[in-house]
């Protein structure tokens, strides 16, 4: 007796991306997906100094760090935006010069200032050849993480940094620069150059002791 083999046949479908139709027709997309045109990024900003530094930073100073001129005597910013991630201090040792807690300024030392969240003190001093060390991010929930967008509480103070000489300070920042806005006006200078891009200094202009690596600071 012949047996009789039935075999199943697979149904044809469309491909597995999903851009399939009736009968497993293709089907093009032709119009492009959305897109975010404001150029956002993630950056570190670096500073040092060259003498002991006790200053207050502001949302007002965040937003000046990069500026560029318009004229010799002015700015505009090209941060629109911008929120701290961290901030990372080293201060060396004062070779001969005991270090001690009566002794801050031969360590390091930040103080959150922000809103909504108790102040808190981060310090380390040196000790022998060993620089003063600090990696310390914004208190959850505080209004230090809060983005800082300009005409907003510019002069609200985040945090305040009571350094050593010879410091380095890195601060870790998510920006956006201007799009759509009108750019707004920065700090000013004293015989810049019309186009040139300056970096701000940490504690601004009119304190000018954290200076900016890498950019050349507003004069």
């Amino acid at each position: 007796m012949n047996k009789t083999k039935f075999t199943k046949t697979k149904s044809k479908r469309g491909n597995r991306s999903g851009n399939h139709g009736f009968f497993g027709a293709s089907v093009n997309k032709e119009v492009p997906p959305p897109f975010t045109p404001t150029v956002k990024s993630r950056h570190k900003f670096r500073f040092s100094t060259d003498s002991s530094v006790s200053v207050n930073i502001t949302r007002g100073n965040l937003l000046n760090l990069l500026m560029v001129a318009t004229s010799s005597t002015s700015t505009v910013r090209v941060i629109e935006g911008i929120r701290l991630k961290r901030v990372s201090i080293w201060t060396n040792p004062v070779i001969g010069v005991g270090s001690s807690a009566a002794s801050p300024l031969l360590g390091a030392q930040i103080s959150w200032i922000g809103e909504n969240s108790p102040s808190t003190v981060i310090s380390d001093i040196t000790m022998g050849v060993r620089p003063a060390s600090i990696q310390s991010r914004p208190p959850p929930s505080s209004s230090n993480r809060w983005w800082c967008m300009s005409g907003m509480q510019e002069s609200d103070v985040l945090f305040a940094l009571n350094i050593g000489a010879s410091s380095v300070v890195d601060v870790l920042v998510d920006i956006r620069l201007v799009d759509e806005e009108s750019p707004t006006a920065g700090e000013a200078p004293s015989g810049a150059v019309t186009g040139q891009m300056y970096g701000g200094y940490l504690d601004g202009i009119a304190s000018g002791k954290l200076i900016p690596v890498g950019l050349i600071p507003i004069p």
